[in-house]
């Protein structure tokens, strides 16, 4: 009897304390997809718990990122493959599709027990890009800053999602409310202002639950970088106030543990920036300064306890943990940008006044480095009643701040408070300048009134800042770089070329045919060499409508033609931009082309056959008007054979193994030219 009581109260002890639990061991997925791909994966836990997982009392691994999502798969939930005891391990094998609209997506998981509870540890969250971006011709290197460079930064929110968030401001985007979707395309949109404006660095603002927002920006960011744009370059700002309300409980510095959390908010951020920026230039477009790191964070005696006990080698070991491998950047020390009026940690490097103060313009002095903070205005009558309004007057106040910083040799950096936070009102994104929106509802009915432009501009603080940190910062106002080109090596005398150059503008004045900005063959100036000359930008083309001009950064596609001298030799041509009140200015692209005699072939004009694409590098189509396509040659410039007598597929040829440079298809006695690239 004792015997059987002390088994039902054993089982009964058990029932009571049973406990779920999981580890997290490992999981296979990609690291970039296209949109609709499908691919298989795996996931492994550990039951580290004392209860038995089985199908029958409804164990499964289960979504997450957002909980219960099906972005990935039909379901939301991956049933067990078998019963998985105490101490073992279980591997969940799952096929995914990737969704069909472009951007960043996050996947995750976790154990749960329908109708109990979710438990143990999540899965590492994988940022997946899914773009359709192919090629990476023209990503470069990027500009590196120094400790001494003057710099001009932002503050930068990544809270938009269809409907979501930062609906509340009083001024409306110039292209509606809806379009802040955190799509990728509305990002582009945004870095096109940010580079229109001159400005340099983006402090990103780190909020959980925004890390698809985010990641569709860092997709944009590559995107223009793979278009040879020389974008600005991002810096991890962590918000601990949001961030730990979200969270629920505070960051702590007095443990190892709760370092490594706080710093897990910043090594996130770079994992989810270089999911999608592989490329060996990707280091370049993160902030750093003599090649450290650069951190920003806000109020860090909200929601930090004991942040006296953070050091620098805490972040930094950290950081240099999970990427020193790949990109040895992150070997060398962090530098930490604080708030001037709050608490700082302390090695903080540098301090601004970052949504502390409601004034218009306001220094800080620290260690050496004078930093000043610029806000155009401010209005949260949306928020709070009867709130606090910095009114705006037309953008008069944020000139004249301006007008202070360049007047003042002693300004190191300008940080302008905020480029699209949305509602408090102190963005300086493009505007809507007839419509204020005033809530009307749950008390909100303030009466306050502010003009956005006194020229009615929607553009007027991008303007202003573009004006101002152009004549701030280290860039020259006229500069270029030559990014590429597929000048020919060799042409027969006589023969017409359309060329590709793309060039990118490097300073910070617009380049537009109204003000003269052409790209121009230097030796037309007293010759006739290559019967060529200037090319000078269309207005109508590459959004200068919008921006009005080529801005610092972006990169600008010329289409330039040529044809080869009657006399053969070896000639050497020069292109460059040039301004026609300034003068030349920037990359010289010198060109040789050997120039040879055409007498060895005769091409038949007659349309027998045509050949496409033309340039090419890769294949060459062939479409014929009745001429039988057999005995086909490929001839180089000197009429030398380079292929003969194959089989033709399609009517395609491979040409992928030939050198660049210009060749000649024969079939019969009909002779068509083409480039290979």
């Amino acid at each position: 009897m004792k015997n059987t009581l002390l088994l039902a109260l054993t089982i009964l002890v058990n029932a009571l304390f049973a406990q779920n639990n999981a580890r997290f061991i490992s999981q296979t997925l990609p690291e970039n997809i296209l949109p609709g791909q499908s691919f298989e994966g795996s996931i492994t836990f550990e039951n580290t718990g004392t209860t038995t997982w089985t199908p029958a009392n409804h164990y499964s691994l289960g979504t997450q990122a957002p909980q219960d999502n099906t972005i990935w798969m039909e379901t939301n939930r991956v049933a067990l493959p078998n019963d998985v005891e105490p101490g073992q391990q279980v591997t969940f094998h799952v096929t995914l599709t990737a969704p069909e609209n472009e951007g960043m997506y996050v996947i995750q998981w976790r154990m749960v027990q329908d109708g109990v509870e979710w438990f143990g540890e999540f899965s590492e969250a994988v940022y997946v890009p899914v773009t359709n971006q192919a090629g990476d011709t023209l990503l470069g290197e990027g500009n590196p800053f120094s400790v001494g460079s003057h710099i001009v930064a932002t503050s930068f929110f990544g809270w938009y999602g269809e409907g979501e968030w930062q609906l509340n401001g009083p001024w409306i985007p110039v292209n509606g409310r809806a379009s802040w979707d955190g799509s990728v395309d509305f990002w582009k949109t945004m870095i096109k202002e940010v580079m229109f404006a001159n400005i340099d660095v983006l402090y990103i603002e780190l909020i959980p639950v925004m890390e698809q927002s985010r990641g569709n920006l860092f997709i944009a960011l590559s995107q223009l970088r793979a278009q040879g744009w020389n974008v600005p370059k991002v810096c991890p700002f962590l918000d601990p106030e949001i961030t730990y309300s979200m969270l629920g409980f505070h960051a702590d510095c007095s443990t190892e543990e709760g370092k490594d959390e706080l710093i897990g908010h910043y090594i996130d951020f770079y994992k989810e920036y270089y999911s999608v920026n592989t490329d060996r230039y990707a280091d370049d477009f993160i902030y750093t300064q003599d090649g450290h790191p650069v951190l920003d964070i806000w109020h860090i005696q909200l929601h930090i306890d004991h942040y006296n006990l953070l050091t620098r080698d805490d972040v930094t070991s950290r950081l240099a943990a999970a990427f020193g491998g790949e990109h040895p950047v992150f070997n060398n020390d962090i530098k930490m940008i604080n708030n001037a009026y709050s608490p700082a940690f302390g090695f903080a490097d540098e301090r601004i006044y970052q949504f502390e103060m409601q004034r218009y313009k306001i220094d800080k002095n620290w260690k050496g480095i004078n930093s000043s903070l610029l806000k155009p205005g401010y209005w949260d009558q949306n928020v709070r009643n009867p709130g606090f309004h910095l009114v705006r007057d037309g953008g008069s106040h944020y000139a004249h701040s301006w007008d202070e910083v360049n007047s003042d040799t002693t300004i190191d950096r300008v940080c302008i408070e905020s480029f699209n936070e949305y509602d408090e009102g102190s963005g300086i994104f493009a505007a809507k300048t007839d419509t204020i929106f005033k809530k009307t509802d749950g008390g909100m009915n303030n009466t306050g009134n502010d003009v956005w432009s006194s020229t009615n501009d929607p553009f007027e603080y991008l303007k202003t800042t573009a004006l101002g940190a152009g004549q701030f910062n280290d860039n020259p106002q006229l500069n270029a770089k030559i990014l590429w080109d597929n000048f020919p090596e060799t042409m027969n005398s006589g023969d017409v070329f359309t060329a590709t150059v793309v060039v990118r503008n490097e300073g910070d004045e617009l380049w537009n045919g109204a003000n003269g900005f052409k790209f121009c063959e230097m030796d037309n100036l007293d010759t006739t060499l290559f019967n060529t000359g200037c090319y000078l930008i269309n207005d109508t083309a590459d959004e200068i409508p919008v921006y009005g001009g080529i801005f610092r950064g972006r990169a600008k596609t010329f289409q330039v033609e040529i044809k080869a001298p009657d006399t053969p030799g070896a000639y050497t041509i020069h292109w460059s931009m040039l301004k026609e009140s300034s003068g030349w200015f920037g990359d010289t692209l010198a060109k040789n082309i050997s120039v040879r005699s055409s007498d060895f072939i005769k091409t038949d004009p007659a349309p027998d056959f045509r050949i496409y694409p033309n340039p090419t590098n890769t294949c060459l189509q062939i479409e014929s008007d009745g001429l039988i396509i057999e005995n086909v040659e490929i001839l180089d410039v000197n009429g030398k054979r380079c292929i003969a007598n194959f089989n033709i597929r399609n009517n395609r040829i491979d040409i992928s193994n030939l050198k660049k440079g210009v060749y000649f298809v024969r079939i019969g006695s009909v002779v068509k030219k083409f480039v290979k690239q």
